[in-house]
């Protein structure tokens, strides 16, 4: 759109800094501005101020209807503030991922990756294969003989030292055996329940 009026406030706007560019290399060659110039000076910046500010004002109004416009066209269109989102996510993560720095932390991951597993598995073909050489040894077999033929001791003679009788039977014979060396009469105990 030529001359359209946010056209023509840029060419104002460039126009406006090199003016300011301008005035301040001026301003450094120059002596020292008296009172008198000091205020003219101020008074001209005031005004240019209420200029820009006000410049300010319109295009924040022109962006503002735009901005509104837009949205109301996204509306018609069906789009919504959720789709937006998922589209700009998803094409920031996409720009992402093409960048050169994504593909060579990627690329770096990968092959430490690669590396990590076959150290791993190198470590664990190591182990079982010391384990292996440890348990065809002598010494293993021997302390292996030694175990088990200990074990199967102290198995035998818990196993064969188990009374047939259940412990009420042995707690009466036993009490029957005291109460007759005693000559007494055996007495019953009475039952207490003692939690498995």
């Amino acid at each position: 759109m030529a001359g359209s009026p946010t056209d023509e406030k840029q060419v104002d706007l460039n126009k406006d800094e090199h003016l300011f560019e301008e005035e301040g290399a001026t301003h450094a060659k120059e002596e020292p501005m008296t009172e008198e110039e000091k205020q003219r000076q101020m008074e001209e910046w005031k005004e240019e101020l209420a200029r820009v500010e006000g410049e300010i004002t319109t295009l924040r109004q022109v962006l503002g209807s735009k901005v509104r416009y837009a949205s109301e066209l996204k509306r018609k269109m069906g789009i919504t503030p959720f789709q937006e989102l998922k589209h700009d996510f998803s094409e920031g993560l996409k720009s992402i991922q093409q960048s050169e720095t994504y593909q060579k932390t990627s690329s770096a991951m990968k092959t430490a990756s690669e590396k990590t597993n076959e150290t791993v598995r190198n470590v664990a073909s190591s182990v079982s294969k010391k384990i292996g050489d440890i348990r065809n040894s002598g010494t293993f077999k021997s302390m292996e003989e030694k175990v088990g033929g200990a074990y199967a001791n102290v198995k035998a003679k818990v196993t064969g030292s188990k009374s047939e009788d259940s412990f009420e039977s042995a707690l009466q014979k036993d009490s029957e055996g005291n109460s007759a060396a005693n000559g007494s009469q055996p007495t019953s105990l009475p039952e207490e329940k003692v939690p498995l």
